[in-house]
């Protein structure tokens, strides 16, 4: 048996379905083609940066060249980085090509090339950048990203033993110049820290990824925990503190970085370090306040939640309240027969026929007042939803019914100035359907014309 051979027998088999190689020209991406070679439903997906001029150009000729040969359907993109040249960038770009083609070709996964020395490199750089636990669970032989199922058969072979494979049989690959180049993080640990691990302690980068495949079973357990408590206590972009402060620290810095995983955008380095972390703890447990987050976010704790801020918020537009059923984002406004009692003034209010046409639901705008239900004068709706402890990143996502700059309900806050109820039959009661999680997690309120 050549050293080839021992490959396929140490690779982890590939699941069933249509399978999608990312395939560079390197030798570990080599490697994986070679052996998969022959199964079916199987191709190739390369993505030429242009990062390296005629260097590209020349690994994609190779590319087609090795998928010609073995007869592996091929399929290449060019990738577009908006002038960009940074690593985090041509990643970002390969995997919306990787994207494309996986969508272009109905294929259930994408194998990844990904071997034993990666894995303890990139564990060792996420440690250096003070990573939690959840990145150092690192590269999964089963993952997702963005919707793209992925699978790393080659997590327990070494660096060296696949070129040595390849050499053995004569199979050429494409070297990438970039990969000695001083400029990335990733080529210093390869290139100085592992090589100094190793003469430590022989074995040491095998025994590190060992240590971050255990971690990346371990944290499947914990992660699933976390997400328990956030379907539960959490939504978007925001998250109970109180019911965090009944969990251990250890699993609130892990729900934590669970709901800061979820919410944020991805970035290059989407964990937030253990200072980051640490941070956000101490918002929680300290008082009312705002801290930095990466990627231009803040943290901003209220009275009712903590939120995750700084988005570009794209709020619904203006429409008229009509017929049975009025849709303003993901809230609902019903209007149905009256149920012989006023409602609650938040959520259910009932009111006499056609007292709402030509009302309009928007968000708050300056100059807004309201005439709290069963008070004489107007106030500011700031203050208004300052008074009934209304979080301020919510205030500017709340439905209101107004006829001007009149508010008359503020959905799942309360009743403005509307008449007082009194039973006819030609009544109809309003209500409003979706989350509105600034009337699930405690909120004042106000009770409406039920007094």
């Amino acid at each position: 048996m050549n050293r080839l051979e021992e490959l396929r027998h140490k690779m982890d088999p590939l699941p069933d379905g249509r399978c999608l190689i990312g395939l560079s020209g390197g030798a570990d991406s080599v490697a994986l083609a070679m052996l998969a070679a022959g199964r079916e439903n199987t191709e190739a997906v390369h993505v030429n940066h242009g990062l390296r001029g005629a260097e590209s150009d020349g690994d994609e000729a190779f590319v087609r060249e090795l998928c010609e040969k073995i007869r592996l359907p091929l399929h290449v993109y060019r990738a577009d980085l908006q002038g960009k040249r940074d690593e985090n960038t041509a990643r970002e770009a390969r995997f919306r090509c990787f994207r494309e083609c996986m969508a272009e070709t109905g294929a259930d996964y994408l194998a990844l090339a990904h071997h034993a020395d990666d894995l303890a490199e990139t564990f060792m750089m996420r440690l250096i950048r003070g990573a939690g636990p959840e990145g150092l669970g690192c590269m999964k032989a089963a993952d997702e990203r963005d919707g793209i199922r992925m699978v790393r058969p080659m997590l327990r072979m070494r660096r060296e033993e696949i070129r040595e494979a390849l050499r053995e049989s004569q199979i050429p690959w494409r070297e990438d110049s970039s990969n000695s180049s001083d400029a990335y993080l990733r080529n210093d640990v390869r290139m100085r820290l592992m090589p100094m691990l190793e003469a430590m302690n022989p074995g040491a980068a095998g025994r590190i990824a060992e240590t971050a495949r255990q971690m990346a079973a371990e944290n499947g357990i914990l992660a699933e925990a976390a997400e328990e408590f956030l379907q539960q206590h959490a939504g978007d972009r925001w998250l109970d503190y109180r019911a965090l402060g009944g969990e251990k620290p250890a699993m609130q810095r892990r729900i934590l970085r669970q709901w800061w995983r979820q919410n944020a955008p991805r970035m290059a380095e989407h964990e937030l370090n253990a200072v980051q972390t640490e941070r956000l703890a101490a918002l929680v447990t300290g008082e009312v306040g705002k801290i930095n987050l990466p990627g231009g976010l803040h943290a901003e704790k209220g009275r009712q939640a903590l939120h995750l801020t700084g988005f570009a918020e794209t709020l619904p537009a203006e429409v008229p309240v009509l017929g049975e059923k009025t849709d303003f984002g993901p809230i609902t406004l019903l209007a149905g027969p009256g149920r012989g009692n006023p409602g609650d003034g938040k959520r259910e209010q009932e009111v006499p026929a056609g007292w709402a046409d030509g009302c309009v639901i928007r968000t708050r705008q300056s100059g807004d007042r309201i005439t709290p239900f069963g008070m004489a004068g107007s106030r500011k709706l700031q203050d208004y939803l300052t008074d009934r402890g209304i979080d301020a990143p919510w205030r500017d996502r709340i439905p209101l019914i107004c006829r001007g700059n009149e508010v008359l309900l503020v959905a799942g806050v309360g009743a403005g100035s509307i008449p007082r109820w009194t039973g006819e039959k030609d009544w109809i009661r309003l209500t409003w359907q979706g989350d509105m999680p600034w009337e699930r997690i405690g909120g004042k309120g106000n009770h409406g014309s039920e007094r």
